[in-house]
């Protein structure tokens, strides 16, 4: 009633009951949260081969095709494999943009694809430059994330050669023949300017004939092969 007397210790009862409610609440939240992270945590790390129907999707902005990403993998020497293979712990934010994107899509990803540096799919704790999608049908892949450091500026120019073996002989051949026509005439002891040449050309050949057998043991030996071949391989180091 309006006018009755205040219990203090009733009033105090009431508070604490209301107080441990809202605590209730905010803990079957978390937990729910917390569950929700390691259901999504799991899917990654045990990626099955259920694709989306990316006609579903309402930003068509980040579905990437297949040949777009291979070739981007081959220029900067990437790998791009299940995320069952990738060793490095996920950020949470990784975990985050899969939960809001499953909300507002209201699809559940059972399939995950991930670009990263070959060392990252090793043993190694390697967390640099992943970038996390979504496998759809038809060859697409939707991007889901991406966390770590961008890659240096100069990474393009030092995994050109390894691109292919096309690359590998230009490279060689254009090294050879700097090489050669960078040796002072003097060194070269040649008063014809025409044998000059000759010789040059030939130098140019003949090292790049010797350095070519010498770069393709060394890539037999310790088991490296062309980014063409390797960017989706599991089984092959760079």
């Amino acid at each position: 009633m309006l006018f009755n007397r205040i219990n203090i210790r009733s009033s105090l009862v009431r508070e604490r009951n209301s107080q441990q409610r809202l605590l209730r609440q905010a803990n079957d939240i978390l937990n729910a949260s917390f569950r929700n992270d390691a259901e999504t945590l799991e899917r990654l790390k045990k990626s099955s081969d259920q694709k989306i129907n990316f006609s579903e999707l309402i930003n068509s902005e980040n579905i990437f095709s297949l040949e777009e990403i291979k070739k981007v993998c081959i220029r900067y020497r990437l790998r791009f494999l299940d995320t069952s293979y990738f060793r490095p712990p996920y950020p949470y934010t990784a975990i985050s943009e899969i939960n809001d994107f499953e909300k507002k899509s209201g699809i559940k990803i059972k399939s995950f694809k991930i670009i990263a540096p070959s060392k990252a799919f090793d043993l190694e704790n390697i967390n640099k430059d992943p970038i996390l999608f979504a496998e759809l049908s038809n060859n697409k892949f939707y991007l889901l994330h991406q966390w770590g450091t961008e890659l240096s500026w100069h990474r393009k120019l030092l995994t050109w050669p390894l691109q292919n073996f096309k690359t590998l002989l230009i490279t060689l051949f254009l090294f050879c023949f700097a090489f050669s026509f960078s040796i002072p005439s003097s060194v070269m002891n040649i008063f014809s300017l025409q044998s000059e040449i000759y010789l040059r050309i030939w130098l140019s050949i003949h090292t790049f004939i010797g350095l070519l057998g010498l770069v393709l043991w060394a890539g037999l030996s310790f088991d490296k092969t062309f980014s063409s071949l390797n960017w989706n391989s599991k089984y092959y180091n760079y």
